[in-house]
């Protein structure tokens, strides 16, 4: 099993929090739609939960290949991904899809020290990708999304 994203204090404030108020969510207008991936279904949908209550447009894959294959049909703008996963890994979902949208903006998440290794084998082929560290806090990666 990956570590988590969210740890379980982030996890509890996702169903405390209150949903995004109507000016909240105008001002959000021109947020990314995000495609959200994780072999781990709990964490994938709470992700895509919090995205959603705060303005984005997200969907969630649950596999490289799934990942691959919902960024031809929705073309999102960013992709918040897990390394870690069976059959294909993020980095290898994140090279095939950039192939085919050059522009997308893609996140890897990752608590694992064999990440460094994987992240060195895509750079070796060209491809470098931003990198959080889990756990990250829900206001931490709300904030890090809004940037740039």
């Amino acid at each position: 099993m990956n570590s988590i994203l969210l740890s379980s204090d982030s996890l509890k404030s996702l169903q405390n929090a209150a949903p995004l108020s109507d000016s909240d969510a105008a001002s959000d207008k021109r947020l990314p739609r995000i495609l959200v991936v994780d072999d781990e279904v709990l964490i994938a949908d709470t992700i895509v939960q919090i995205l959603n209550r705060s303005g984005f447009i997200a969907e969630a894959a649950y596999g490289g290949t799934e990942a691959i294959e919902a960024a031809r049909r929705s073309s999102p703008e960013l992709i918040l991904s897990d390394v870690l996963m069976p059959k294909v890994d993020g980095v290898e979902a994140a090279i095939a899809i950039q192939q085919f949208l050059p522009e997308t903006r893609i996140i890897l998440f990752s608590g694992q020290a064999a990440t460094v290794e994987i992240l060195a084998r895509a750079r070796q082929r060209g491809y470098t990708f931003e990198l959080l560290a889990k756990p990250l806090h829900p206001s931490k990666l709300i904030e890090h999304l809004r940037q740039a």
